[in-house]
């Protein structure tokens, strides 16, 4: 029940998370797609037992272990062995989207895979999602939002992807593939997919959007978690959940509508 190594996530989780960032990685038309918008691997809960695994402590126990399974993917190494200029635009946004979706605390170049696709086109492949979907939005981070790619605006295709997300929708799958969502991390995946459909309304780019998600410095809070702490201020303290949630509509359009 401890801490994980980034804020906002707990020791022993990672596993439902690699599960939970493959299922709502939604394809961009068809639900039989077995590949989602972002391209995360197919990713599945397992139990397995071997005799060689290690159970700690010198214990005999004959116990299956759970686990997160994903299917391999042929990829060339990882985008630390590239310079980021030689990415498609639309492969970069594929990933931002996803990660500001999931609020990811851990995306940087050594979880980005490199492929090619069946054109011949370079495709980029996330990968490492154990610290996506986390409690709280105090350690965000993102790679590409130093890549040029992030300053150009979104595609009209990819603008209708995430207008059509459903953060309610996406909670209520969750729960139906066995993961008791807390409380917590429902309210991260429901501000950070509003503040994604908001910041499309306004044209933002997704260096702009993440811009608000990541902090500068670590002892500097970020835009999102002032947005959050003006909303929990505005609000009686025993306000119910879609109270807060309109409280920070309302602190996000105000902030936003400033940039």
């Amino acid at each position: 029940d401890g801490q994980g190594l980034k804020r906002g996530t707990r020791v022993g989780e990672g596993a439902t998370r690699e599960v939970a960032a493959y299922l709502l990685d939604h394809p961009r038309s068809s639900s039989k797609e077995a590949m989602g918008f972002a391209g995360v691997p197919p990713t599945a809960m397992v139990r397995s037992f071997h005799k060689v695994y290690n159970f700690g402590g010198g214990s005999d126990t004959q116990e299956a272990k759970v686990g997160s399974l994903q299917m391999f993917m042929k990829n060339n190494g990882s985008c630390e062995d590239i310079g980021p200029g030689a990415f498609p635009v639309e492969e970069v946004h594929k990933i931002s989207v996803f990660d500001i979706r999931m609020a990811n605390a851990d995306r940087h170049a050594g979880n980005i895979l490199t492929g090619k696709g069946e054109d011949g086109k370079t495709v980029l492949i996330p990968i490492d999602h154990g610290y996506c979907l986390p409690e709280n939005f105090e350690d965000c981070t993102f790679e590409w939002l130093y890549w040029p790619q992030a300053k150009v605006p979104f595609s009209s295709e990819t603008l209708s992807y995430i207008n059509s997300l459903d953060s309610e929708q996406d909670i209520a799958l969750l729960k139906l593939n066995g993961w008791d969502v807390p409380e917590a991390v429902s309210r991260t995946l429901r501000i950070s997919t509003m503040l994604l459909k908001k910041g499309v309304e306004r044209n933002m780019t997704p260096y702009q959007i993440g811009s608000i998600m990541c902090r500068e410095t670590v002892n500097r809070v970020s835009a999102i978690e002032e947005i959050l702490r003006e909303a929990h201020n505005s609000v009686l303290p025993e306000s119910s959940e879609a109270t807060f949630l309109e409280a920070v509509s309302v602190a996000m359009d105000r902030r936003l509508d400033q940039l």
